[in-house]
Formats: structure tokens, C-alpha cells, sequence
């Protein structure tokens, strides 16, 4: 079955966390006007005159709040949980559905908390989907922590879960990931390529060990030019992944086939390089946060610099919020 193409949704500004999801709609006042009626024919006409009646305000109208619940399955021999938050209104056949991928350490909670990517359902706009990693950890074939060391199938879990999320593949499905969870993402891409319509990976690189990209995807690559784990480009600091950030985009390029000259574009401290005449309608954007480290990317975004929920939905969307 041919997979719906990328959404061009309106984008927004994410800015909020999960106890934020109510907005209201206010609601119109009507007035009503007074005038005039002529009196019967007299020696002198007199004015009558009306006072106006307002018409109460309806109601405002709330906006359902998002439901969020919990699901589990067995994959591997192990019981697998996951949290969806879904808008309060319903979903449609257009609802894209983003799975996001928690980094080491950090519970699925928390990943919720700290990518600020709940407004999105709250407007009505996407249904996110947070799996949770066995001992918070992801195993992506070659690392991490006790999934990697226990051999946990995380790939099997992640391509079940997609699966019942979407049966059928009906609407469009993203994967996001961020660390840990952007090298299990990676993982999958070069695996499983065609499993969601699009990739976004925060600070992760692919694992030397075996997981090489065999055809072009739709892919977003969110680097800092601090960061100790990923060296941003060929000469800094060795770090703990390879290869640098610069050099992983390029590849990236080559594999979409894009045009080599990007279209750069810097608002704050974000620098955004979207590349063009990509193959098979895959697109590809780079995206630099200024002075960011692997830690506190996330926290990147300020009243001048979208975060990076924003540039993540900025590219999902088809969009830009700045």
C-alpha cells in the first residue's frame, strides 16, 4: 500500500507542557441597537426613543482536553508499555501519529515533559505516541546499556508497536529520537527504512556496527555545535559518536540525492540548512543550535530561537513557525 506523502500542516509555536492543554475560545458579543418610531401625526413630533438589550455572550466553548492512556504488549518474551496522547476532539485519517523515542536514562514521562511537543495534541494537531525503553535504556544493535547488553529486540517492539498504532498504515507515522533513542531510530531506518514517512534525530548517529542507509528517506538531523558525545565537525574533539555531525549530513545528502548547496537560514541561535532536488520526493534538513551541548538541546529554544519541538514539527509539517 502506497504511504500517504508528508503533511503540509500549519505550524506553531510549542511552548508549553503537558498542564497546559486547555485553551479556550472566547465568544462574541452581539449588541443590539436602539432607533426610532415615528409617532401619529401631532402639532409637534415627538422622539421616542429605546434602550438597548444586550445579548448575553455565549458560552465559551473548551476545547476537549487530550486523553492520554496506557498500553502494553508482548514482544520478545517481555511486556512492553507505551503512553498515547491523543487530541480530545479525535483523530481523522490525516492525524499524523509521532512516535518518539526517549533518551538513555529518561523515562517516557519525562521525554514527554522536556520536548514540549504537547501542544501539538492539544490543538488538534498530532497524536504522539512515547514508548518506553526496558530499564530506560534502547537497544540499537551495538549499544545501549542494559537493553544492548540483555539483546533486547527494541526493533521488533518499535516495528509491533507502529503496527498497532496505525493498523494498516492508514495515516502518516513519524519516528523522532533523541540520544539513545536517535540511534534506535537510525537503527530502524537502515533496517526498516520504510516502516514511518519520516525521520527526526536529535544528536545520534548511526552505529558503525552494520547499520548502513541502503535508499533515500525523509529525514531531519538536529546537531549543537557544544556537544562532547558528537563532534560537530572533522578536527573537534573526538567525542563518543562518530562520525561528526557535518559529516553525517553530507552523507545524508548524497543518500537523497539532494542538490549540494542548501538553503541556510539563521533565526537566534538555530541555523537551518534545507536541502533541495532531493529523489523520490524525500526531504532533508539539517538543523544547528548555536553553543548547544548533548545535555541541554532541548532546552535550546528561547523567545528568539524556536526549540527543538518547533523544528521538529516544522519539518514533519512541511512548515516553518518562524
Amino acid at each position: 500500500m502506497a504511504r500517504p506523502p508528508l503533511l503540509a500542516l500549519p505550524a506553531i509555536a510549542l511552548a508549553v507542557g503537558l498542564t497546559g492543554l486547555l485553551a479556550l475560545r472566547g465568544g462574541a458579543t452581539t449588541r443590539v441597537h436602539g432607533g426610532y418610531t415615528p409617532l401619529a401625526p401631532a402639532a409637534r413630533a415627538v422622539r421616542a426613543t429605546t434602550t438597548p438589550t444586550p445579548t448575553p455572550a455565549p458560552a465559551p466553548t473548551p476545547t476537549p482536553a487530550p486523553v492520554v492512556t496506557a498500553h502494553t504488549m508482548l514482544v520478545g518474551g517481555l511486556t512492553r508499555q507505551w503512553e498515547q496522547l491523543t487530541p480530545g476532539g479525535g483523530t481523522t485519517s490525516s492525524t499524523p501519529i509521532i512516535v518518539v523515542l526517549h533518551g538513555q536514562a529518561v523515562s517516557a514521562a519525562q521525554e514527554v515533559d522536556r520536548d514540549a511537543m504537547t501542544p501539538l495534541v492539544a490543538q488538534g494537531l498530532a497524536e504522539l505516541v512515547y514508548p518506553q525503553g526496558i530499564q530506560t535504556s534502547w537497544n540499537a544493535i551495538g549499544c545501549c546499556a542494559w537493553a544492548g547488553a540483555h539483546n533486547v529486540d527494541d526493533v521488533g517492539f518499535i516495528e509491533a508497536l507502529v503496527a498497532a498504532v496505525d493498523p494498516g498504515h492508514v495515516r502518516p507515522v513519524y519516528l523522532a529520537g533523541y540520544s539513545n533513542g536517535g540511534r534506535l531510530a537510525y537503527t530502524i531506518a537502515c533496517q526498516d527504512p520504510t516502516l514511518v514517512d519520516a525521520y527526526a534525530i536529535v544528536t545520534a548517529m548511526p552505529l558503525a556496527n552494520g547499520c548502513t542507509l541502503s535508499r533515500p528517506i525523509s529525514i531531519l538531523q538536529i546537531d549543537g555545535t557544544a556537544d562532547p558525545v558528537i563532534p560537530y565537525r572533522p578536527g573537534d574533539p573526538p567525542g563518543v559518536e562518530q562520525p561528526p555531525a557535518t559529516t553525517q549530513a553530507e552523507r545524508l545528502r548524497v543518500l537523497d540525492g539532494c542538490a549540494p548547496s542548501p538553503s541556510s537560514v539563521q533565526t537566534g541561535n538555530l541555523v537551518t540548512a534545507t536541502y533541495t532536488g532531493c529523489v523520490d520526493g524525500t526531504r532533508f534538513v539539517f538543523a544547528t543550535y548555536q553553543g548547544a551541548d548533548h545535555v541541554h538541546i532541548w532546552a535550546a529554544g528561547n523567545a528568539t530561537t524556536p526549540s527543538p519541538g518547533q523544528t521538529i514539527w516544522a519539518f514533519l509539517s512541511g512548515g516553518r513557525p518562524w
